[in-house]
């Protein structure tokens, strides 16, 4: 045995280089090889053990990169206008058309009671504090061209942006109601009479599939060089209704950013990351189902989790079992909507893209939480059992949503990253906590040149 080993050590170690793959080279035979199958001896009892995905590779597309290098940060207390347009190029902000022509469609769920929210008008409805206490010192009215300021304060670590209304009492800012994607064959006359506001449709593009909604989704384009580009989408509500567990509610939270992701090899569309709480899915574009070319999500009632499946989707927290619930209600396209940007993960630049050129883009680098503090546990709204709150804190924005992740998936480099070949049956997860709040930050997946706190 031992012989053997050797043997083949030694013939590895003879192979040429050339032989060796080089980083971030994907093809399609390599990396669906031993998923497409049709044996059923195969196929079958993968399908049971839920082995028929596979970890995606560790691709370390820099490796002349410099990691002792300390990078500049365009946010340090000045204004950064002169820095963006420094960076900025003809074509550093150009989106291309296929990232337009792919963008995903969002099913949400029909009995949703808080629907996609304006990030502009989510902050006339909210206070900055400091941990607890009203920064009265704040004399700002906040908008998405100055939210960068509250940042002064503990680099805005412990900023929340903490609601003037008791939550309890469901303003109406709060569901976002009049923010429900209209009827597709509605948006025709809307586009007619709105000229000035045709939706972000690539040359060529398909008919419109889905309703456009009042609130704009956000679109990161990050070129990660090597031919790779990943497309992130992100969907702001002002509002996340926790699951219920023996009829008990956790995890509700003010503010709420869900995104997916999808990853471009050479200008096609080669995977599919949607976002689940502390987790998330990924899959190959060829797996999901589509409408058109675009991939299909499906978006949870309440908490606003995303899957590639409709139906009920089981999740265990310390506490007990949860489900999230998807379903084909309204259909919401979001590129009749967006704020679009260009971002360097590296140097942490983000630009506004040529698709909307004006786009505000302070608000992105606000280092806090768009949402309440987790309520202390002397407040009447608040109670726990078993370590988990009935209000956890706020998210923070997109910028820490490791956009300059090397595998598909959100968590750390070293976090095994599962690609799905299928749509496998549901499995059980198991999640970290109940909600989005301070604990999901960490180093490895902040964004370069973030103050230490």
């Amino acid at each position: 045995m031992r012989r053997s080993l050797v043997f083949w050590q030694l013939s590895l170690l003879s192979l040429p280089s050339a032989a060796l793959l080089p980083r971030w080279h994907y093809t399609e035979e390599a990396a669906t090889a031993g998923h497409k199958t049709k044996l059923w001896i195969w196929k079958k009892p993968c399908t049971w053990f839920d082995t028929c995905a596979q970890p995606q590779q560790s691709d370390h597309w820099s490796s002349e990169q410099d990691p002792n290098v300390q990078k500049s940060h365009p946010n340090d207390g000045k204004s950064f206008a002169s820095t963006i347009q420094a960076n900025s190029s003809d074509q550093a902000n150009d989106i291309p058309d296929y990232v337009l022509e792919f963008a995903p469609l969002v099913h949400l769920h029909s009995g949703e009671k808080f629907w996609p929210c304006d990030i502009a008008e989510h902050l006339n409805h909210v206070t900055p504090y400091l941990n607890y206490t009203p920064m009265a010192a704040t004399s700002i009215s906040l908008n998405l061209t100055n939210l960068d300021k509250l940042n002064k304060h503990t680099h805005g670590r412990f900023v929340y942006l903490t609601s003037n209304d008791n939550v309890e009492e469901r303003p109406d800012w709060l569901e976002g109601e009049k923010n429900i994607p209209d009827d597709p064959e509605e948006f025709h006359k809307f586009a007619h009479d709105n000229r000035n506001q045709q939706p972000l449709r690539a040359n060529g593009a398909e008919e419109i599939h889905g309703g456009r909604s009042d609130a704009p989704a956000v679109l990161v384009v990050v070129n990660k060089g090597h031919g790779v580009v990943d497309a992130f989408w992100f969907f702001f509500y002002s509002y996340n209704l926790g699951n219920l567990v023996f009829n008990v509610r956790f995890g509700d939270h003010v503010g709420d950013w869900e995104h997916c992701l999808v990853r471009f090899i050479d200008g096609k569309p080669k995977y599919v990351f949607v976002s689940e709480h502390y987790f998330g899915q990924a899959y190959t574009y060829s797996a999901v189902e589509k409408l058109g070319k675009r991939p299909v999500i499906y978006s949870a009632i309440g908490t606003h989790a995303m899957y590639a499946t409709p139906g009920a989707h089981p999740y265990v927290l310390p506490l007990g079992l949860l489900h999230d619930q998807t379903d084909r209600g309204p259909l919401w396209d979001p590129t009749l909507n967006s704020l679009t940007y260009t971002y360097d993960h590296n140097s942490d630049v983000l630009l506004a893209s040529n698709v909307t050129p004006t786009a505000p883009i302070e608000w992105f680098y606000f280092n806090g939480h768009w949402g309440d503090k987790f309520y202390p546990i002397d407040d009447d709204r608040q109670y726990q059992f078993a370590g988990q709150y009935h209000y956890v804190s706020g998210p923070l924005g997109p910028r820490f949503k490791h956009l300059g992740r090397e595998k598909v998936c959100q968590g750390r480099t070293s976090d095994p990253c599962v690609i799905h070949y299928w749509l496998p049956p549901e499995r059980i997860r198991v999640a970290k906590g109940s909600g989005e709040g301070e604990d999901w930050r960490e180093d490895e997946t902040d964004p370069p040149g973030l103050p230490d706190t």
